[in-house]
């Protein structure tokens, strides 16, 4: 019996390369597209590819769409806005153009997003809790996860899921280390006032979260990754600092950010409150809950 066959663009980045690991354990064929040159499988069942044309066949049973440039890597010019439009946009509709054309209809395509699309509380209030159903904002996060999503869904031939990814916590790569950085100097622990939502899932929650979803038939479209637990900055500072046994001395203005970081500051000092609703009605259980559980497992594991 064929194993199945997943194609993942943005296969060597920070969700990608988790996810190649995760699937090979579990017997799926890999066929890994990536930018980078020279890269070399050390697996019989992954294949890297560096342009869709150098796919070798037509039996592509599912397609996870994680292609786009770090949006928080470098400071939001009109220049890096139209990078980060590109890399998302342009890159999904090639994709699915490329899928048409060779006529792969799979049985699932999931298509990343991020829960940017909710926006921020310009009120800084933080009563609501978004879900799927939630609007978005006309503000750079939501409007780039709004045309993401578009790219991907107006190709109605294909069963495409849109994943909405909180902040992804792991042991190597991704946001959390430098989160937890200021922390273990003992320095920084609270950012601004700290009410501010910090929206998080644990790497392996991603994981098995894309795995359901590729496998299950579901009629919500759109899906929340995202742990429930509601958890604001100042909540995050302490727990991590319990967990790490420091106690930070000082907290970071909020006026310094935005002096550093402009607009992009949103994404430390804003945000929304946002629930996996869609993903727990079809019956999907978090193996990491609460940060508590996640963090002893990624500061235990590092």
């Amino acid at each position: 019996m064929q194993k199945a066959c997943v194609l993942i663009t943005g296969a060597s980045g920070f969700i990608g390369s988790h996810l190649i690991a995760y699937l090979l354990a579990r017997d799926y064929a890999v066929v890994g597209l990536t930018r980078q040159k020279n890269k070399l499988s050390r697996h019989p069942s992954l294949i890297w590819i560096q342009q869709l044309d150098e796919l070798k066949t037509d039996r592509i049973d599912y397609v996870i769409n994680l292609a786009g440039e770090n949006i928080g890597k470098a400071r939001w010019t009109a220049k890096r806005k139209q990078q980060l439009i590109q890399s998302r946009v342009e890159t999904t509709q090639q994709l699915y153009r490329y899928l048409e054309k060779r006529q792969i209809f799979p049985k699932r395509i999931i298509s990343g997003s991020a829960v940017g699309y909710y926006g921020i509380d310009p009120t800084e209030q933080w009563t609501a809790v978004c879900t799927e159903q939630s609007a978005p904002q006309s503000i750079f996060m939501s409007e780039l996860c709004q045309r993401w999503e578009h790219a991907a869904l107006s190709f109605q031939s294909q069963q495409t899921k849109i994943v909405r990814f909180g902040i992804v916590f792991a042991n190597n790569g991704g946001i959390l280390p430098q989160m937890l950085l200021p922390i273990k100097l003992n320095m920084v622990g609270r950012i601004g006032h700290g009410r501010q939502p910090v929206v998080w899932v644990h790497i392996q929650d991603v994981l098995r979260a894309i795995e359901f979803l590729m496998t299950k038939e579901t009629t919500a479209q759109t899906f929340n990754v995202v742990c429930p637990e509601k958890m604001s900055q100042a909540q995050f500072a302490q727990i991590a600092a319990q967990q790490l046994k420091r106690k930070p001395l000082f907290c970071l203005p909020a006026f310094v950010l935005k002096a550093v970081l402009g607009e992009q500051s949103q994404l430390v000092l804003n945000g929304q409150y946002v629930q996996p609703k869609a993903l727990q009605e079809v019956g999907f259980e978090f193996k990491y809950p609460t940060l508590k559980l996640a963090l002893e497992d990624i500061l235990g594991s590092s």
